[in-house]
């Protein structure tokens, strides 16, 4: 989403013999009203799949899949954590 400034170049109707000049800061804290104004919801976060906790931990998996040669201490942080997010939430379930 763009959002465009508008600053008119005509002559002001209250003073008719002298041209109206366009403010730079004026148009810059009308732009800021107007983005700080919207609450907008960001697109990834609308658009989210709902994940299982399977799901979850096999993302984890992965991620430490990925680290197991560079770091294997911090990837075997991640199995472990895997496991423990996936089996408190079977426990629910």
């Amino acid at each position: 989403m763009s959002s465009a400034v508008f600053i008119p170049l005509i002559p002001s109707v209250a003073a008719p013999g002298r041209a109206r000049q366009p403010s730079f800061l004026a148009g810059c804290l009308r732009l800021a009203a107007r983005l700080f104004a919207t609450q907008r919801t960001p697109a990834a976060a609308a658009a989210a799949p709902v994940l299982t906790a399977f799901q979850e931990a096999e993302r984890v998996r992965a991620m430490a899949d990925d680290l197991l040669k560079t770091d294997p201490g911090l990837a075997q942080e991640l199995y472990a954590a895997a496991d423990r997010h996936e089996y408190a939430h079977a426990a629910r379930a």
